[in-house]
Formats: C-alpha cells, sequence, structure tokens
C-alpha cells in the first residue's frame, strides 16, 4: 500500500542532501534507488509505491504523479514546492524528528543512497538504471509494470527467495489495507 507521508518525506531527506533542489528526473531516479535498496536490506520498500519501466528508466509511478503535480497531496505539498523549470525545491528545513514517519532503517537507505549516487546527474542515473537495474526493461513510448518478484531476483535474490518475498510484500499490503479501514 502506498504511502504518501512516507514519500513526501523521502524527497523531502533527498531535496535537503542536495541544498535543497533537484532536478525532477534526478530526483525520481534517486528515490527508485532507496526504494529498491530498501527492498535488497530488508524485503520491503519505505514507501510501497508501484515500480514501473519507462523510457528514461525505472520509477515510482504514484511519487512521479505527486513530482509532476498530476495529483494533490497534502503530505506532499507540506515539504514540496511545485515542479518549475525541471527543478523541485524543498519547502522548509527540518529536523530528524520531523521526518517522523521514517525509520532509522530509512534513513539509513536515504543516506546511504545519497552517497553513492548523489554527485551523478540525471542522465548518468539515467544510464547507470538502464545498464544496472536488471529488472527495467524498455517499453518504447509507454510504461510498464515491474514486479517486486523481478526486484528481487534483479538484486540477486534465488527465484524461491523472490517468490517467499513476494508473497511476504503481498501479506504485508493486505494487513495494511485492513488497519488503514479500521
Amino acid at each position: 500500500m502506498f504511502k504518501e507521508r512516507k514519500a513526501a518525506q523521502m524527497a523531502a531527506v533527498l531535496l535537503g542532501k542536495a541544498g535543497g533542489s533537484l532536478n525532477v528526473l534526478k530526483l525520481t531516479k534517486l528515490l527508485y534507488l532507496a526504494e529498491r535498496e530498501s527492498m535488497s536490506r530488508s524485503g520491503f520498500p519505505i514507501a510501497g509505491d508501484y515500480m514501473v519501466s519507462m523510457p528514461k528508466g525505472p520509477v515510482l509511478s504514484q511519487t512521479l504523479n505527486l513530482t509532476n503535480g498530476e495529483v494533490v497531496s497534502e503530505d506532499w505539498e507540506h515539504w514540496v514546492e511545485d515542479r518549475e523549470n525541471h527543478q523541485v525545491k524543498l519547502k522548509r528545513p527540518f529536523t530528524r524528528e520531523d521526518v517522523d514517519s521514517l525509520s532509522d532503517a530509512a534513513m539509513d537507505v536515504l543516506n546511504d543512497v545519497w552517497k553513492q549516487f548523489g554527485e551523478m546527474t540525471q542522465w548518468d542515473l539515467v544510464e547507470y538504471t538502464h545498464n544496472e537495474c536488471a529488472e527495467w526493461e524498455d517499453p518504447g513510448k509507454s510504461s510498464h509494470p515491474i514486479p517486486a518478484k523481478r526486484v528481487f531476483i534483479a538484486l540477486g535474490k534465488s527465484k524461491e527467495e523472490a517468490e517467499i518475498l513476494t508473497r511476504e510484500l503481498q501479506a504485508q499490503k493486505y494487513f495494511d489495507c485492513l488497519l488503514e479501514g479500521a
């Protein structure tokens, strides 16, 4: 189940590390890589967004819609200014306590993703995700879903491990939906 608040806070953390502003494409790639890294470490994503293959590489579908201003979100608008000239900006400074929906493990992922990829340009990240994220498949001019199982296999998990992790993710989503309705 997609957690907008976590996605918004993830974006805020990365924007903060960048000095308050990032190219939209670069931010979307960093968010994807953070979600992927979290799956590698724990078997679970941070925000639980839908992963899709697009012409410029893999992205988080609903987060991309938020970034592009296609969806109105109070959580997103609290942290991120509207996109302008291919840039998004952090709305306000914050402390660790302000990004309270992110666990310490999620913060570690974001910090490590920034350390590894923060100096790359958006085009370096497009090339990297095309070449190093084996779950991405060229969709032509369209987009295609990236199933969790394919991500786990691309991360080096066996087919059996990937199947188990995918079932655990599905169970978590089911419980999240039950809790949301409670």
